[in-house]
Parts: C-alpha cells; sequence; structure tokens
C-alpha cells in the first residue's frame, strides 16, 4: 500500500497554486467591493451584500482546502479530519445563508440574478468535499481526483458570482433602488 504523505506530496504544486489563484481571486473582489462600498451599505443592497460576503468565503474556504493538503506530513487523519469539518462547516453556513436568501426574496429591490442556485450548487460543491475526505480516510487515494472537478467548478461558480455582483452593482441599480424606496 502506498504512503498516504507520499500520494499528497505528489499534488503539492496543484494545491500551492489553487491557494494562490484562489487568494488571488477573493483579493480582486475585496478590492472590486471596496470601491463600491457605499451601494453595498445601502439598505436595499443587503441581499447583495450577502452574495458578495459568500462568494468571499467560497474563494477563502478554496484556500484552506488547499492549505489542509500541502500541511507537511499531516497524515491520513490530520488531512481528512479537517478537510471534513471544513467541509461541513461551509455546507451550514451555506444553508444558513441560503435559508436567509429564500426568506428575504422579495424584500429587498436590489436583487442578484441567480443567487439562490449559487447557494445550492455551493453547498452541492462542500458536500462533495466531505464526501471527499470520508473517501480518502478510507483509503480510497483516487478520490483526490474528484477534487480536480470540485475546484474548477467552484472556481467558475464564484468567479460567476463575482461577475454578477460587479455586473449587477452599479449606479443604475443604486438610483433605481432610491427612486422605488421614495
Amino acid at each position: 500500500m502506498v504512503d498516504f504523505n507520499s500520494v499528497i506530496e505528489t499534488w503539492h504544486d496543484f494545491y500551492s497554486v489553487l491557494s494562490q489563484v484562489s487568494a488571488t481571486f477573493a483579493g480582486l473582489l475585496f478590492v472590486s467591493l471596496s470601491l463600491r462600498h457605499e451601494l453595498l451599505n445601502h439598505p436595499e443592497f443587503v441581499r447583495v451584500k450577502r452574495l458578495a460576503q459568500h462568494t468571499f468565503k467560497a474563494f477563502l474556504f478554496l484556500v484552506i482546502f488547499a492549505l489542509i493538503f500541502i500541511i507537511p506530513k499531516a497524515g491520513l487523519l490530520g488531512t481528512t479530519i479537517p478537510l471534513f469539518l471544513v467541509a461541513l462547516y461551509a455546507f451550514v453556513i451555506t444553508a444558513r445563508g441560503l435559508q436567509i436568501e429564500l426568506k428575504d426574496k422579495c424584500d429587498y429591490a436590489v436583487q442578484v440574478s441567480g443567487a439562490s442556485k449559487i447557494y445550492l450548487l455551493s453547498m452541492l460543491t462542500y458536500l462533495m468535499f466531505g464526501i471527499v475526505a470520508v473517501l480518502l480516510f478510507l483509503g480510497i487515494d483516487k478520490a483526490l481526483y474528484l477534487v480536480v472537478g470540485l475546484v474548477i467548478w467552484t472556481l467558475a461558480l464564484v468567479t460567476t458570482s463575482s461577475w454578477k455582483l460587479l455586473a449587477e452593482l452599479n449606479e443604475d441599480n443604486m438610483n433605481q433602488s432610491c427612486q422605488q424606496s421614495k
């Protein structure tokens, strides 16, 4: 049987690049949203702000997942337990975000199209990361290949979410929102 640390070591470069890419995207999202902080803090934009927070967290979760895999000599338990716990935490807070999103859906004028889908797909992603943790724990090293698909899926999802935020968060929406609330 192949040593788990040896298997993980072969993936080191992948996870290193993943953490760098995710951190870069999170930084770009932070900067772009910072430039629009007046809009995000407007009461009518609360749903947009929540989606922005979710998207930022999704990038950070990718960084955390990657860091879990590049911890030197963490071993099977040192990798799978943190991976499972972070996936569980991400799933729970995303489920709470979706619950709030669905509850508040009609309460605010400014909305981001497809926000509920983004929450649902994120939950599916975190569920799959948890399953990968269990599969790795059970000795199924090929589960690492599932992570590649999950990472691509997640990067596409949060990049789409970022784009929706930036495209829909503009002065026109703010002006329309202010006129509707008068």
